[in-house]
């Protein structure tokens, strides 16, 4: 008797493709450690990440001690980093983001990075194709193809995994828990909602909606799914390291301190208006964006057809630009509404051509950008406003057509199958 997976695929199959995505995995991560990550050290978001584990798993320190940022400072930089140093090396993520890559800080950082930015690379793929999934967009094939390898050398996404950063992770989680809610599997997406919270900043604004239409739509096992999950992370940390909340909130200010840029939008302001003008107006346009936000949340409340999907969409990207301390690499997560609009194109029916030439010119101006504005080694802190300040004014200017296509979108087809 042959065994059905319920994909409907033999079991058969899928072990194959396992095996021959392991064998992939292992052929590029030997590739990019013999070429890239032996003679060329960087990631450094990775690094102290990894860094802060390993001497935990293998000494028992603390990672969030300051000997583990000094250790890192010395390796990165070849000295201690001094006040005016952008870069002070903390260890500023919960203690359970070590769950996520533990067995990495066993071994040498060259093979770990190649084998991290490896898996970046796959995960991002996932986040392209799911973000293409839950947006409801159907490209042609060709176009589908393109548009995953495009995901992955778009300035952001590129970026993350060049960095070795966690919101391509975070970034997976989010869309899983969101295809999980569409599909009522509310229990996993609780759960994969509380890992996203590896990296708070990134998703904290449209958790709160999340859980507040889960709430209300009264989802009560995505709440206890969410509720349990974030226990069971915190508690078994707290039990590794007993003082790391309070660890994580001292590094999360001092990086708050060697960190001299405030939110995306701050960044973006202040790089186009006197900081006279720019300060007073990043206060005002972030709460008018924000209360922006609110109408779209009372329809997803109430169960408006639409509602919860313009909710989800209109947060992704606000959050993106009014986030304390969020950045190029965190915005991953807005390839999500971006193929949203390109599904709006394909209702007005443009063709596949028009959604290529938007993708090709988003990354030439973004690539563009950044190399016209470089600092040294360092990215410019105005590049973190300006992806979802374009997306912004997308969706302002097209935001009836956007909404009539969000009150058709699947993401809500849940709401009518209750």
């Amino acid at each position: 008797m042959t065994t059905t997976h319920p994909t409907g695929r033999p079991t058969g199959q899928w072990l194959i493709l396992a095996v021959l995505l392991l064998v992939i995995i292992a052929g590029e991560s030997f590739a990019l450690y013999t070429v890239f990550t032996s003679k060329f050290p960087s990631g450094n978001d990775f690094f102290v990440r990894w860094l802060g584990g390993r001497e935990y798993l293998l000494h028992g320190t603390n990672p969030f001690d300051r000997s583990i940022a000094e250790k890192a400072q010395i390796t990165m930089f070849g000295h201690l980093a001094g006040p005016e140093d952008r870069d002070q090396a903390y260890f500023a993520y919960p203690l359970y983001t070590l769950y996520f890559f533990w067995p990495l800080s066993l071994i040498p950082y060259a093979w770990a990075q190649a084998i991290w930015m490896t898996l970046l690379q796959f995960i991002l793929l996932g986040v392209t194709a799911l973000s293409i999934r839950l947006a409801g967009w159907r490209p042609p094939n060709w176009l589908f193809w393109l548009t995953l390898f495009w995901g992955i050398f778009f300035y952001n996404g590129a970026r993350a995994i060049i960095l070795g950063q966690f919101s391509i992770l975070v970034g997976l989680f989010l869309l899983l828990a969101l295809w999980a809610i569409e599909r009522r599997r509310d229990g996993w997406a609780g759960v994969l909602l509380a890992l996203t919270t590896i990296k708070p900043q990134m998703v904290f604004l449209v958790l709160a909606f999340l859980l507040l239409w889960a709430l209300v739509r009264r989802r009560w096992r995505l709440i206890g799914g969410f509720g349990v999950s974030m226990l069971a992370l915190v508690g078994s940390s707290v039990l590794l390291v007993p003082t790391w909340p309070l660890d994580f909130v001292r590094n999360v200010v001092a990086y708050s301190g060697y960190v001299a840029h405030g939110t995306p939008l701050e960044n973006l302001l202040h790089y186009l208006l006197p900081a006279s003008a720019a300060a007073p107006l990043t206060v005002v346009l972030s709460v008018l964006f924000f209360l922006a936000l609110l109408p779209g949340w009372w329809l997803a409340l109430r169960g408006r057809p639409g509602g919860y999907t313009w909710a989800v969409l209109s947060t992704l990207v606000v959050s993106s630009l009014i986030t304390f301390r969020s950045a190029t690499t965190n915005q991953v997560i807005l390839y999500l509404p971006l193929f949203f609009f390109f599904r709006r194109l394909a209702n007005r029916r443009a063709r596949p051509v028009a959604a290529l030439l938007i993708e090709v010119g988003l990354a030439v101006f973004m690539w563009g950008v950044f190399l016209a504005t470089l600092e040294g080694n360092y990215e410019h802190v105005m590049m973190h406003g300006l992806l979802p300040a374009l997306m912004l004014l997308l969706y302002a200017a097209d935001g009836r057509g956007l909404w009539r296509t969000a009150r058709e979108s699947s993401i809500v087809e849940m709401e009518h199958r209750r």
